[in-house]
């Protein structure tokens, strides 16, 4: 007589199968969950390069080497990116710790691993990009004393014929910039950073109502702090204008630059480094005009 098999048999031959059909599935999902620790190392890598980034922003506005809004937009893109990463560490690191066997766990696995790879390829390059727009000189110093006559703002019409060997250094190291991420549609801000000396303006002479006038004042006198801040900001706005003039039918059809934001400042008699400490109150190198470009991912 035939022994029946015994019921743990059946058990044993429909979970042998299936032991066999999971273990190619667990040696995927913990290799996938392997490459996924290795992304947010490398996300972690690229916080710390911004940490880097960040030492570099501050150290460049305080010795003038950037003006304050490029310094602000620097600022503001670190923080998002900061918390994009966290975001992408952060939903990673759920999927890592998952016991994962099902077949729809196993695609969303797979599918996370291929977004992360690819925002991690994003991140890089616009870390890459921030870094390398901080690592050049993206400041023309303009002196005031050859673009402008005495007591005056506007250019002569020498300099004006001649602006090309102002600015051309300045526009060919923009061009190189922006040609070297053409996969990004990027927004420019020019601006122009204007210093004076401490030299009073005479009271009753024409640049002293000129300027009186440009700054709407009505029933009172400004002093000399407010007229030289008044002088430096026309001076600023005057060297905009002149490189509007300079980049007119410059752009080439089909770039990437977007958008182009024109800002100008005067400074008065501040001094323009803070490195110098033998200023004198009649300092041709106080008469200044800092013209700043910088460039970003829109």
């Amino acid at each position: 007589m035939q022994r029946p098999c015994s019921p743990y048999l059946f058990i044993l031959i429909l979970f042998v199968p299936v032991i066999f059909s999971c273990g190619p599935q667990k040696k995927a999902v913990t290799a996938t969950k392997k490459e996924l620790s290795a992304v947010d190392e490398q996300l972690t890598d690229r916080k710390k390069t911004l940490d880097d980034i960040e030492i570099q922003r501050k150290n460049k506005q305080e010795e003038n080497e950037i003006d304050d809004t490029t310094s602000s937009r620097i600022q503001k893109f670190i923080n998002n990116t900061r918390i994009e990463i966290d975001t992408m560490i952060g939903n990673n690191e759920v999927l890592i710790g998952e016991t994962i066997v099902s077949k729809s766990d196993w695609e969303r696995l797979r599918q996370a691993l291929t977004l992360s790879q690819n925002n991690l390829k994003f991140i890089t390059t616009k870390v890459s990009f921030i870094n390398d727009l901080l690592e050049r000189n993206t400041v023309v110093k303009l002196d005031q004393d050859v673009l402008f006559g005495p007591g005056q703002y506007t250019v002569t019409e020498k300099v004006a014929n001649n602006i090309s060997s102002f600015f051309e250094p300045a526009a060919k190291e923009i061009d190189l910039f922006v040609k070297k991420y053409p996969d990004f549609p990027l927004s420019m801000v020019i601006t122009a950073k204007g210093y004076s000396d401490a030299t009073a303006i005479a009271k009753g002479s024409k640049l002293y109502n000129d300027l009186k006038e440009r700054l709407r004042l009505t029933g009172t006198e400004p002093d000399q702090k407010e007229l030289n801040k008044e002088l430096s900001r026309a001076r600023a706005e005057a060297v905009i204008n002149l490189f509007k003039t300079f980049t007119t039918g410059r752009a080439s059809e089909g770039g990437n630059i977007r958008n182009i934001i024109y800002l100008y400042e005067g400074k008065g008699d501040v001094v323009p480094d803070k490195n110098i400490s033998d200023y004198n109150n009649n300092d041709a190198r106080r008469r200044i005009v800092l013209l700043f470009w910088s460039v970003f991912p829109e």
